[in-house]
């Protein structure tokens, strides 16, 4: 989304108020000293531009049947800033004004500052551009609406000024970037168009293709980034038990040695043997199926052999003998 459709691009509208008519020549010009509106407790009339004057300035004004709407050209002899204002009530104290606080830091004058107030006769303004000063204006859902209600309570705007705008318990700052037709108009009963600035710190979302194009197609549909085939995950190595049932040799009790016993395989490794094995010898005709046939053991005879003799098994004696030892009764 473009910054100008979140801001709510170029457009008008009309600023409020009440015009009057008076003699343009009057002059009135005092010096007072200023307080914000936080030392009175009025702390709601920070919103806006207009400030308090005392009963004395009404009275001034009065006589001298000076223009209406009544706007102000104030200035800090100390630090040479100047800016413009409305005002609201005749109701401060003789020898002070009260500001709006954003509107003494224009001036950089603090609290009990000498400043110069005299009357002026402004222009209505046809054209204005602000620049947010941060980013966080635009989360505003809708920032052109929220400044065109700020905005029904300032009666003019200064070039360079940074006017307040509270929204949501949070005070954004715009700075006038652009004015016409002068560095100082009413807003006033005016049809005045108004732009937007990128904001302070703002910068534009980088491109996902990363080469600088929009990213679209021919047709005009959005092309996907393109993505880097994964490696396929290294097979696990088949774990080993920890322990293996029978794996011990067995004994005969003739003493004679015994055959070893392999040791429990895995399913793997049996394969693997099956593979390096010779094939089965085949079967006789006589049989069926396609397993060889197994011969079977000749038993081993200890009786006597055909001849009427010993047999040779019988004759061997074994090296070790079994249950050899002697009984032994409990009578």
């Amino acid at each position: 989304m473009e910054l100008g459709d979140i801001l709510g691009g170029y457009g008008g509208f009309r600023m409020n108020g009440h015009l009057g008519m008076g003699n343009p020549n009057a002059e009135f010009r005092e010096q007072y000293h200023c307080f914000s509106m936080a030392v009175i407790g009025r702390s709601h009339l920070e919103q806006g531009d207009k400030m308090l004057l005392p009963p004395s300035a009404l009275d001034t004004l009065a006589r001298l049947n000076v223009e209406w709407p009544m706007l102000f050209n104030v200035t800090n002899e100390a630090s040479g800033k100047s800016t413009h204002c409305g005002v609201l009530e005749f109701s401060a104290e003789e020898g002070k004004c009260h500001l709006p606080y954003w509107v003494m830091q224009n001036l950089l004058a603090s609290e009990g500052s000498l400043i110069s107030i005299r009357n002026v006769s402004l222009p209505k303004a046809t054209f204005v551009k602000f620049q947010p000063q941060h980013v966080d204006f635009l989360d505003i859902s809708d920032p052109r609406a929220v400044l065109e209600y700020t905005l029904r309570s300032y009666s003019c705007l200064t070039l360079g000024d940074h006017i307040c705008v509270p929204y949501n318990d949070k005070n954004y700052y715009l700075e006038v970037k652009e004015l016409q037709p002068a560095e100082a108009a009413s807003i006033i009963e005016t049809d005045c168009n108004v732009d937007f600035e990128a904001p302070v710190g703002y910068q534009e979302p980088a491109s996902q293709n990363g080469n600088g194009s929009s990213g679209m197609g021919a047709a005009g549909l959005p092309i996907p980034a393109p993505q880097t085939a994964r490696a396929a995950p290294p097979e696990a190595e088949e774990e080993k038990p920890d322990f293996e049932a029978f794996e011990g040799s067995g004994q005969r009790l003739d003493g004679k040695p015994s055959p070893v016993k392999p040791s429990a395989k895995h399913d793997g490794d049996q394969k693997d043997e099956a593979k390096g094995a010779p094939a089965p010898a085949p079967a006789p005709s006589g049989q069926s199926g396609g397993s060889a046939a197994v011969a079977p053991r000749k038993p081993r005879y200890m009786g006597r052999g055909r001849g009427g003799g010993a047999s040779k098994w019988a004759s061997r004696k074994p090296t070790t003998q079994a249950f050899a030892g002697q009984g032994r009764t409990l009578k």
